[in-house]
Order: structure tokens, then C-alpha cells, then sequence
């Protein structure tokens, strides 16, 4: 049943991946490029390290000092500065995570309800709500595949006759849909690639 389960676990463990964490942190308005605008504003290069491994603090601090000296040339020269550090800041902030850079997306893009409702958590100090919003869609998601799964267990029979065989498959299919759905939740809910050691927290930072 392991090598049975491998592809859709491994296929289901895509799907789980942060990716639209990731869009959001290269976001324009997302908080690696919102950083590097408040440090470019306070003329502290600091408040932007955190979100970039160690290696990358020489490079992000010579862009900084590069950003700065451009910016008071003008407002036209000030747009290409702060656009110039934001893509820098992101770039290395994904090397940071060994992931590629594709560019800064733009600002005001619906990431769903889960980003927000975490960074509110970590505003608040609340958990309560994060924990009941997520624990309601994956709720939802378990009982939508576990009724395909039973309602494919009583279309299908193990099959004696060939014309049997179709209707099995996708029997199969769902079981295996719904097993490894629930598996991919356990595997992605205990692994701990973006807690401490993973991400940009050798940097002492946001890792997302």
C-alpha cells in the first residue's frame, strides 16, 4: 500500500505546498517588499536582513546603499531605486528558501482567506479564529473526497468480468484520492520545513 500510495501522496504534497505563501512574499505589497521600502525610508537597512539569509547581507546592503544614493535624484530615479531594491530583496529572500525568484507580483492580489487570516493571528496574539478557519476546509475537503471514495465503493464491486474492470479503477482511484489526501495533510502538517532551521531562519527572519 506504501508503493501504491507514493504518486498521490507525492502529487498531493505539491498541492500543499505554500505557493501561494511564497506569491505573497513576493508580492509588491507582500512583506519582504514592504520591508525594503520601510528601510529605505528610515535609512536602516536593518529592518530588511532579517528576510535575507546571512550569506546575502553583503549584496542586500550594497543594493541598499546603491537604492539610497539613487533615490535623491528625482522622483523618477526614487520609483526605479525602490523598484531595484524590492526585486533585490525578494530575489534573495528565495535564495534564501532554494527557491527561484520569477519576479515581484503586483500589489492587491487574492491570496484566499488563509494568509490574511494568519497574519491577523500573529498581530492579535488570537489563534482561535486561524485554527477554526483552517480546521472547517480541511474538514470540508476529507468528507468531499471520503463521499466520492463510498459512493465508488457502492458503484463498484471487485470486478469478475472485464466490462467490470473501468468501474473498479475509479473505485480504486477515489480509496486511494482519499487516503492520500489525508496522508498529505499529516506528512505537511508534521514536517517542519519552514520552522526554525528551514526557510531564512538562519537569518533570524520571516521564512516564508
Amino acid at each position: 500500500m506504501r508503493q501504491i500510495l507514493t504518486i498521490p501522496v507525492l502529487f498531493l504534497g505539491l498541492l500543499l505546498m505554500p505557493l501561494s505563501a511564497e506569491a505573497h512574499c513576493d508580492a509588491v505589497d507582500g512583506p519582504v517588499a514592504t520591508a525594503a521600502i520601510e528601510a529605505l525610508d528610515s535609512q536602516n537597512v536593518n529592518l530588511v536582513l532579517p528576510y535575507a539569509p546571512a550569506a546575502a547581507e553583503p549584496e542586500l546592503t550594497a543594493a541598499f546603499k546603491q537604492a539610497l544614493v539613487v533615490r535623491g535624484k528625482g522622483p523618477e530615479a526614487k520609483a526605479l531605486a525602490d523598484r531595484y531594491f524590492m526585486e533585490t530583496a525578494v530575489r534573495l529572500h528565495r535564495v534564501g528558501e532554494n527557491a527561484p525568484y520569477t519576479g515581484l507580483k503586483p500589489a492587491g492580489v487574492d491570496f484566499g482567506p488563509a494568509i490574511p487570516a494568519a497574519e491577523k493571528a500573529l498581530e492579535s496574539g488570537e489563534l482561535r479564529p486561524l485554527v477554526h478557519l483552517m480546521s472547517q476546509q480541511v474538514g470540508r475537503e476529507i468528507a468531499e473526497r471520503f463521499e466520492k471514495a463510498q459512493a465508488r465503493q457502492i458503484a463498484a464491486k471487485a470486478p469478475t468480468r472485464r466490462e467490470e474492470v473501468q468501474a473498479a479503477r475509479e473505485r480504486v482511484s477515489a480509496e486511494l484520492a482519499f487516503i492520500g489526501f489525508v496522508e498529505g495533510i499529516y506528512l505537511a502538517a508534521t514536517a517542519d520545513g519552514h520552522s526554525e532551521g528551514g526557510g531564512v531562519s538562519n537569518a533570524g527572519g520571516h521564512s516564508e
